[in-house]
């Protein structure tokens, strides 16, 4: 049995998933990016006081040039701010900020599942581009150990991707509390916030249904021997 053209569904689902995740991200950072939070504060601003607020003593922040990559780097303690985000008095850069002031939170307090991302990541991380190259070759060679040996490193991918998702969820969760009982936010910035980071979590989502269609995928394609030997 031939698999039809119906298994290229594996593939082309969670590219059409990644596609909305991303639509979705632009549409809600580009709303709340031009909405002023009701106090006014630059993300630079937020990021100390909520830094305060949860008593991280020990988290600093530093300035990077671009305008993505925003992130908490558990190495060194160090919350990394985009410039134009921690310029910002939006809603968007308020709930980027606390998001990832909650991931220092995690770390301070040892969170088992961050700690299991940041070992994951150190030694996965770069795995996704090399799972492609070495499937490619795998498929252009009509070699079926060397796609095997891609598979399993994509496979590697999705656990690290199945161990984001509870990480992510309870940092935006965690977040808008801390909003909310800081007295950094108000209803208005809350609804806001949430809207930004629920946006955001598709992303991983997408990337974990993208891994898993991949494997699908090859999967299929190793089990009726097409083209492979």
């Amino acid at each position: 049995m031939k698999p039809g053209s119906w298994t290229y569904l594996f593939l082309l689902i969670p590219t059409v998933l990644g596609w909305y995740a991303q639509r979705r991200v632009r549409l809600a950072y580009n709303r709340y990016a031009t909405v002023r939070t009701n106090q006014g504060l630059i993300g630079a601003d937020v990021a100390e006081r909520l830094i305060a607020h949860l008593g991280l003593d020990g988290v600093s922040i530093a300035l990077m040039m671009g305008r993505t990559g925003d992130h908490y780097d558990p190495s060194d303690g160090t919350l990394v701010l985009t410039e134009g985000i921690a310029a910002s008095d939006s809603v968007t850069a308020m709930g980027i900020i606390a998001h990832e002031v909650l991931h220092a939170q995690q770390d301070a307090e040892g969170y088992a599942l961050m700690r299991l991302r940041a070992w994951l990541g150190e030694r996965l991380g770069h795995l996704p581009t090399v799972a492609m190259a070495v499937v490619l070759v795998g498929l252009a060679l009509q070699a079926t150990t060397v796609t095997i040996i891609g598979g399993a490193i994509i496979a590697a991918s999705v656990v690290l991707g199945i161990v984001s998702l509870p990480v992510e969820r309870n940092a935006s969760q965690r977040a808008l509390e801390a909003l909310q009982n800081s007295g950094l936010a108000d209803s208005d910035d809350l609804q806001g916030a949430q809207a930004v980071l629920s946006a955001a979590a598709l992303t991983y989502l997408a990337g974990l249904a993208q891994y898993l269609g991949w494997l699908a995928f090859l999967a299929l394609l190793i089990g009726v021997g097409r083209g492979l030997g």
